[in-house]
């Protein structure tokens, strides 16, 4: 039986950089190691890549949205390892695939991702990961009231955008002006409070 280890932390967080020292330390050491992505996950490519750090990882595999595991093939090659960048953009089912992996092989699984959506609810595929958890690393970071930082508001072109939208739903104005911003989660709710999308 192997692992499943979560990593989690808001943007900015060095996830990214973390996966990428990860898997260098397992290469290093010469472990067998899978490198996974989202193919969702297009900023980057087929590599993970951190703003913090120059060093890339080229991803073994780019896993469609409805793509599943080869989960016999997986376990058969005898990985030590098999690392996920961005896992919360993985679907539920291949979060359970990659579980069962951990479950059934050797094979350790460590993954890398948000919590939370710009919405202000965690995503599925990592409140289920988070449940599978051997082991939760948790990364923190805090404002300058020492306020943990665990949620995301998204602005396009200034304002924060509807928690109502729908992700597809085009905006009128500059689509490049669009960003993050990382913030506890009582600014979360003051700032959507002002805006009357949650209750008082």
């Amino acid at each position: 039986m192997g692992f499943f280890k979560v990593t989690v932390g808001v943007m900015g967080s060095s996830k990214s950089a973390r996966a990428i020292a990860e898997v260098q330390n397992l290469k290093v050491r010469n472990l067998k190691t899978l490198v996974l992505k989202p193919a969702l996950d297009t900023r980057d490519g087929g590599y993970i890549c951190s703003r913090l750090i120059k060093d890339q990882v080229k991803a073994d595999i780019l896993l469609k949205s409805d793509e599943s595991l080869k989960i016999n093939e997986i376990i058969a090659n005898n990985y030590d390892y098999i690392v996920v960048d961005e896992f919360h953009m993985l679907s539920e089912e291949q979060i359970k695939e990659l579980y069962q992996i951990s479950a059934i092989s050797t094979t350790n699984i460590s993954m890398y991702g948000l919590r939370m959506s710009w919405k202000g609810t965690p995503f599925p595929s990592a409140a289920l990961a988070l449940g599978y958890a051997d082991e939760i690393e948790m990364i923190k970071m805090v404002d300058k009231d020492q306020n943990p930082l665990s949620h995301h508001i998204k602005y396009t072109n200034g304002i924060p955008s509807s928690l109502v939208q729908e992700s597809e739903t085009i905006v009128v104005g500059d689509l490049s002006a669009t960003s993050y911003t990382t913030v506890s989660k009582v600014d979360f709710y003051k700032i959507y409070q002002m805006l009357g999308q949650v209750e008082e």
